[in-house]
């Protein structure tokens, strides 16, 4: 299923692509090392994509693991695929992956998503909870309470507000979307090559690659669509949500502040919420002592 185009190599690089049909067109599928192992579908947040793996992929594979990214339809390599969006349709072309995976793999993947891609697990595990295994939630997939007396359109451009005005912007060159990067607060501590990567892989003729309608239609999903609580609610095994303790601004508290936690998870009896120290939501994936925090919660130590 799909076809695969020629292989790369570097360090943290991916080893293969490959590109999966789905309604609209191709989606990318990158896949990490060689292969071996059992399979673990790993999906970005909202703006992301593939390459937020790439020092995580080292730890699985450490593991005995076989990685695969995928590019979320309107991001990366599959930013030409058209709507609707939203988290239905990304756990269709999840499943979709996952056909592709089965004809490789004896075991069903295993599945991590990490921020947006949380939200998108939810939905897969709640449409299609036969044609996965073990789920982890990273910093994601638990819709939190609107704010009281607030609807979701008075909300919406607190959340897309900042990432709406990236996408619209255009930059000259990699070193100037690198310089634009490079001073995010949550960013800067770990910045280096692998973050480097991540940036010069968005970038596309000076855009980022992301299509802003995925952004809204998608965004409206984390709190407006009942499929992703309903979900939640029908989870039959127990699985982790590993929480970062600071946010998207390199905040105290997080995207998930522990003190409305315990209301929120008592929802969702199947989810067990696990903290990691002194890292924020990105780092978690893009620094290698977040990864290992992450990977060692999972699996455990390297082999």
């Amino acid at each position: 299923i799909g076809g695969q185009t020629k292989a790369m190599s570097s360090a943290k690089l991916p080893s293969e692509k490959f590109e999966i049909p789905v309604a609209g067109g191709q989606l990318a599928v990158f896949r990490y090392g060689d292969g071996q192992g059992d399979p673990v579908l790993l999906i970005h947040g909202v703006t992301s994509s593939n390459r937020a793996f790439q020092i995580f992929a080292d730890e699985l594979i450490a593991r005995g693991k076989a990685p695969y990214a995928v590019d979320l339809r309107g991001r990366g390599d599959s930013n030409s695929l058209p709507g609707p969006f939203g988290m239905a349709q990304h756990a269709k072309d999840m499943a979709a992956v996952i056909d592709f995976l089965d004809s490789k793999y004896p075991k069903k993947p295993e599945v991590i998503g990490h921020s947006m891609g949380g939200f998108v697990l939810a939905a897969l595990a709640g449409l299609y909870p036969e044609r996965i295994g073990r789920i982890v939630f990273a910093d994601g997939g638990i819709p939190l309470p609107l704010p009281p007396g607030m609807t979701v359109e008075q909300v919406m451009p607190f959340i897309l507000g900042p990432a709406l005005e990236r996408l619209s912007m255009t930059f000259e060159s990699k070193e100037i979307y690198r310089d634009y990067w490079r001073e995010h607060p949550a960013l800067k501590r770990g910045w280096g090559p692998v973050m480097e990567e991540y940036v010069d892989y968005d970038l596309r003729d000076g855009k980022p690659s992301t299509n802003p309608l995925a952004v809204e239609e998608d965004s409206r999903d984390l709190f407006g669509d009942d499929l992703v609580a309903k979900s939640l609610r029908g989870l039959k095994n127990e699985c982790l949500l590993i929480r970062a303790p600071r946010g998207l601004q390199n905040e105290e508290g997080g995207l998930y502040p522990p003190a409305m936690m315990d209301a929120v998870l008592n929802e969702y009896p199947k989810i067990k919420m696990v903290n990691l120290n002194d890292v924020n939501h990105y780092e978690m994936f893009l620094i290698p002592d977040g990864a290992r925090q992450v990977a060692e919660i999972i699996y455990g130590d390297k082999k």
